[in-house]
């Protein structure tokens, strides 16, 4: 694929953070599972009687439930949020050919890659495990703005503007016509009364029976073909499935990736004690999503994890790096994450060593292009007893 659709891009966000969960010991089961558990439970209407078990019980089911539905809520915001994020990239200046319709322009802008980090740890800044999903290569688009019809229906438009106003100037020579013709007429009347009245009867018969007073049927609106073959609803639905048919085969590629590093001992499995994780997405200060709170004070911090995942995966080296002593670059805590690229990686990924507020000043960009870290507004917090 040349480009990462949005919605792709949120289901395998979505699906990653579910498998963080388990691997990190957040939950005691797969979420699929655990959700399939929890709503057979509410369906069969179980309920215990005893009331010792629903007081050891009333903790871990409140857990259980609170975090079925932060989930489900992060996973709906998801959806949107890499609409809003494709949306945000396509109106910075770096993307700006790409919001009008140049999908070729600006393929390596930063603009076009986005990170997620999953922290789990009792605070964004004592994160026992840092997880980083990096997209390469999202699609920067304007969402809600089509750019391909408007300019078909103008030019249909234009089309019947110059059909009918042909119509209006056939018309009008036609009672031009018509006019000169009573002129002439009426000055070539003799004086004589006889000639008068048989050239009355020879005027009269000669005339038409108005047919002139009447004007003459519009044409036919034409609809273009083009666009009336690409919005009908057997083209979406067969483009919605086409769509539906790569999401899940990027999900099973990406479960399958996960299981494999976990076999061979590369996986991200480990087992920490139940705490929250916390989800933090990098963005321009122009994203605007109501589920997402701008946590600027964090930028040194993340970018520090961010470069550190680039390093990881030898995208991006820090030449600074090689001068350190080997002791002190072996102290940084391991971080762990997932690539998700187009069909063409891109190796000059990082501006993400650089702040804001430096990359701007250098490159002269609008403020609002500014990189920043958004957290998102709600709490999963993990559980062990079932």
């Amino acid at each position: 694929m040349d480009v990462i659709p949005d919605m792709m891009a949120a289901r395998l966000a979505t699906s990653l953070l579910g498998h963080v969960l388990f691997l990190k010991n957040q939950i005691p089961f797969y979420l699929a599972f655990l959700a399939e558990r929890h709503v057979l439970k509410i369906a069969l209407n179980f309920d215990l009687t005893n009331t010792s078990e629903v007081q050891s019980n009333t903790r871990a089911a409140k857990l259980k439930h609170d975090l079925i539905d932060s989930f489900d809520t992060l996973s709906s915001h998801l959806d949107t949020t890499f609409t809003a994020l494709s949306t945000a990239f396509a109106r910075c200046s770096p993307t700006g050919a790409s919001a009008s319709g140049d999908s070729n322009a600006d393929e390596q802008s930063p603009g076009s890659q986005a990170y997620l980090a999953i922290l789990v740890g009792p605070s964004i800044g004592t994160a026992k495990s840092k997880v980083i999903f990096a997209v390469d290569g999202l699609e920067t688009k304007i969402w809600g703005v089509r750019d391909d019809l408007p300019r078909k229906v103008e030019a249909h438009e234009e089309v019947e503007d110059e059909s009918d106003s042909d119509a209006e100037e056939g018309l009008e020579e036609t009672y031009e016509t018509f006019d000169d013709d009573d002129e002439e007429n009426s000055h070539s009347e003799p004086e004589d009364s006889d000639s008068e009245d048989d050239s009355d009867v020879c005027s009269t018969s000669s005339r038409p029976d108005s047919p002139i007073s009447q004007p003459p049927p519009s044409p036919p609106r034409r609809v273009h073909p083009s666009t009336s073959s690409q919005t009908s609803p057997t083209h979406l639905l067969q483009d919605h499935a086409r769509e539906q048919q790569k999401i899940r085969a990027a999900d099973q590629l990406l479960s399958r990736t996960l299981a494999m590093a976990d076999a061979e001992g590369r996986g991200m499995a480990s087992e920490l004690v139940p705490t929250q994780t916390h989800v933090l997405l990098r963005a321009p200060r122009r994203f605007s999503h109501p589920a997402w709170i701008p946590r600027p004070n964090f930028a040194n911090s993340m970018e520090h994890i961010l470069n550190d995942f680039l390093e990881e995966t030898r995208l991006f080296v820090d030449p600074s790096l090689e001068n350190k002593p080997k002791s002190k670059r072996t102290q940084k805590q391991k971080v762990e994450g997932v690539w998700v690229a187009r069909r063409t990686l891109s190796l000059n990924t990082p501006s993400a060593s650089m702040s804001g507020e430096q990359e701007n000043a250098d490159q002269g960009q609008d403020e609002e292009d500014e990189m920043i870290w958004w957290s998102w507004d709600g709490k999963i917090v993990g559980f062990s007893s079932w």
